[in-house]
């Protein structure tokens, strides 16, 4: 049968050839589209780290001195950081709620967004420094009100995660991702040891020390992968960074509690019953929609992504279909002539199909040739040091043509395998006599 199918390829080869090209091309163009697609979908896919599907959040507002009662007085941020305090302690109560907390403007999914350059100055083997850093994100979270338990993050400190269990803190102190952990102090163990240590300078003792690991998360979706400090925050940075307005709480519910019935139950309740002089809540809503719309744009580009890359598959992939299923179809008197030399249906149609699985692999190689000589593996093998640190399969350059290469010929080859299949089959059941008074 090989022998045939070469032959077959070489007899028709100016037919074959100008159908090879539009495969080419049609392989070409869609590692232009389909390759961001797939990464896109993978990030959009790929887990959070943390458990957003049980969260609610809400947010603290603050009523103006000037719609207060006559007599009012002004109070400090501490007594009105006690109110938010007593508010989320009301909300745990409810016996539906597993954990609750407090969260800033710079936490999951938020706008704000605080970054700050973590330095490692290593050796190579000659003795020589070399200096290198990430770019890690910084969450606030406010000591004792169970932050880590609330968004399900886990101990990372060990071979296996568990649940993490906040010790008493000094501002001072830190808790960091697995990844920074793992950056610095690749050897042992980063608990007891200073966020700056290894730069290279000299620094105070205890300045940002380690005491937690947890693990990774992702800071804001389209972000994807995200070395995070966990800084604690006090009253007076609250007052600085805008006061409570710029608080909100988080809820986290126990495993089977409906959250759309909890939201409906429980908006009046804090919209209306926690309140505590010029302190009150609105905005109950569900975590996922807070992401959503932090991820809107990103979102929008995916779908015009998605959308130019569906419009040209269906319209290519039916070309493809059309274009083999009519080459086939005119292929009758060559099938009567294999049927009257004895051949089998079976045997007709896997000659057929070996054609085209040989054209469709020909045309596959050529096009993704070309497409690699055309990137000159530039950005899919720039690795950056959070790449490094957090390594997923599409920053290996090989790896990442590799799967999108074999996605684009699984789906070529389908279609091209439907556009023989069904004229073959039917051309395989014509006698011998009809092929040939047909043509």
């Amino acid at each position: 049968m090989l022998k045939l199918i070469y032959r077959n390829l070489i007899a028709h080869r100016r037919r074959y050839l100008w159908i090879m090209l539009e495969l080419c091309i049609a392989v070409f163009i869609s590692w232009k589209l389909l390759d961001k697609v797939i990464v896109n979908e993978y990030n959009r896919l790929s887990p959070l780290g943390y458990d957003i599907d049980r969260l609610v959040t809400f947010q603290f507002r603050e009523l103006p001195s000037d719609a207060m009662p006559s007599g009012y007085e002004e109070r400090d941020i501490d007594s009105k950081m006690a109110d938010v305090i007593r508010i989320i302690d009301m909300v745990r109560d409810d016996s539906r709620v597993e954990a609750a907390t407090i969260t800033g403007q710079y936490t999951f999914e938020k706008m704000g967004v605080w970054m700050n350059t973590i330095p490692k100055v290593t050796s190579d083997s000659a003795g020589e420094k070399n200096k290198v850093s990430i770019n890690a994100f910084y969450i606030n979270f406010w000591r004792g009100t169970d932050f880590f338990k609330t968004f399900g993050l886990k101990d990372a400190s060990g071979t296996n995660l568990a649940d993490f269990e906040e010790q008493a803190m000094t501002k001072s102190q830190i808790i960091v991702s697995k990844s920074i952990a793992e950056f610095l102090f690749p050897a042992e163990s980063a608990i007891g040891h200073s966020l700056f240590e290894k730069n290279g300078e000299e620094h105070k003792d205890g300045r940002e020390m380690i005491v937690g690991i947890v693990n990774d998360a992702v800071y804001r979706s389209p972000s994807g992968r995200s070395p995070i400090v966990y800084k604690p925050r006090n009253n007076k940075d609250v007052e600085r960074e805008g006061g409570v307005e710029t608080l909100s709480g988080v809820i986290r519910l126990k495993e089977g509690v409906d959250m759309s019935a909890f939201i409906r139950d429980m908006k009046p309740k804090i919209e209306q019953d926690y309140r505590f002089g010029e302190i009150y809540c609105e905005s109950l809503a569900p975590y996922n929609d807070m992401r959503e719309r932090m991820a809107r744009d990103v979102n929008n580009d995916n779908f015009i992504a998605k959308s130019i890359a569906l419009f040209f598959f269906v319209n290519i992939l039916l070309c493809m279909i059309g274009t083999f299923y009519l080459q086939t179809r005119k292929r009758s008197e060559e099938a009567g002539v294999m049927r009257s030399f004895g051949a089998s249906r079976g045997f007709i149609i896997r000659e057929m199909l070996g054609e085209g699985f040989a054209m469709v692999t020909l045309a596959w190689l050529c096009g993704c040739a070309l497409y690699r000589f055309y990137i000159h593996d530039s950005g899919l093998a720039d690795i950056t040091i959070v790449k490094q640190l957090m390594p997923l399969w599409y920053d290996n350059f090989l790896t990442h043509f590799a799967i999108v290469s074999l996605v684009i010929y699984v789906i070529m080859l389908i279609a091209v395998m439907a556009g023989i299949y069904f004229p073959a089959r039917r051309i395989s059941r014509i006698s011998p006599i009809e092929a040939l008074r047909e043509e």
